[in-house]
């Protein structure tokens, strides 16, 4: 059982994906009702012709990509709304493999794949062969760590986990994942050369990925990002945040079975971070993306306790 706070007045908002923990009055309602009818508005609106989904098309370029596509099929999931062009999509994610099996980039291979289980189909060649070789070639090139680099990792290991989640993981995807973390981890808790809730977030997926437990620091570091006036800050002794730093945090704390302290705050960030579109940017005062938008969305969901949270984000 999750340890959240009782809600007074429990509210459903658009698509089913937010109940506050708040004395709500009409206007609140009213309000988040529009919210997010407005980012349902933006999200199918940065449809392309190709089926896929690109933020940045309303100026009249029309290039989807497999991120984008993906945070589109997730949001659109979790409001239980349809796909549009769901056949037309699907050959086009299908596409973005050679016919080798390979992919242009595992950025590519990442969304393109879980954005194609979120549709309930597959690609059309086994994408594990691709995976394998990029591990090993990381593992050759022996970089620096660097949250990019532990970004990379955490996407490769969740998509063979994903493909192959009755197999053993590839002991060399498992030895430079445990590399990546040991060299970004932060003795005191949290990971990244200067420890922050995004880097820490995604290490924290790996982790689990892995079997790996939580470091009782790790938890205290969590503990000590939050913030009465942003919800969560990007780190502990930070005095900025971002939507994606809240959605890490957000997502650990779910997996954790533990209430953020101030919920109504991360709220408001959210709100704060909706620009006249329907979208949502990174920080307030930012263009609506949708990696954004897909941000702000997972938020609420984490905060409303949805059950879709884990199966749309997979980590």
């Amino acid at each position: 059982m999750r340890k959240y706070p009782s809600a007074r007045w429990p509210v459903r908002l658009a698509g089913g994906i937010s109940e506050r923990w708040m004395p709500m009055t009409g206007t609140d309602m009213d309000d988040d009702q529009k919210l997010w009818a407005r980012a349902q508005n933006y999200v199918l609106s940065r449809q392309s012709a190709d089926s896929g989904f690109c933020f940045y098309r309303v100026w009249g370029v029309e290039e989807s990509t497999a991120p984008d596509t993906f945070y589109a099929v997730a949001m659109l999931r979790l409001w239980g709304m349809a796909i549009p062009h769901r056949a037309e999509l699907i050959r086009w994610l299908q596409s973005l493999q050679d016919d080798q099996g390979r992919y242009s980039s595992l950025t590519n291979a990442s969304f393109g794949v879980r954005a194609l289980s979120l549709l309930a189909d597959t690609p059309l060649r086994d994408p594990r062969p691709h995976l394998l070789n990029w591990a090993t070639q990381a593992t050759g090139h022996k970089n620096a760590a660097s949250s990019e680099t532990l970004r990379d990792w955490q996407r490769c290991v969740q998509l063979q986990r994903m493909l192959a989640p009755d197999e053993p993981l590839p002991e060399i995807m498992r030895s430079g994942a445990e590399a990546i973390l040991h060299g970004m981890e932060a003795a005191a808790g949290g990971f990244g050369s200067h420890p922050n809730l995004v880097d820490s977030g995604i290490a924290w997926a790996l982790q689990r990925l892995l079997g790996q437990p939580l470091r009782p620091q790790d938890r205290i570091f969590l503990h000590a990002c939050e913030d009465a006036t942003l919800g969560l800050r990007l780190s502990p002794d930070g005095a900025s945040t971002r939507l994606e730093a809240i959605f890490w945090g957000i997502l650990q704390m779910a997996h954790l079975h533990i209430a953020p302290r101030y919920p109504e705050a991360v709220m408001a960030y959210v709100r704060a971070c909706q620009p006249v579109n329907g979208g949502f940017g990174r920080r307030a005062g930012a263009i609506a993306t949708l990696e954004g938008t897909f941000h702000a969305v997972m938020i609420a969901a984490g905060l409303s306790r949805n059950p879709l949270l884990q199966t749309l984000t997979g980590i």
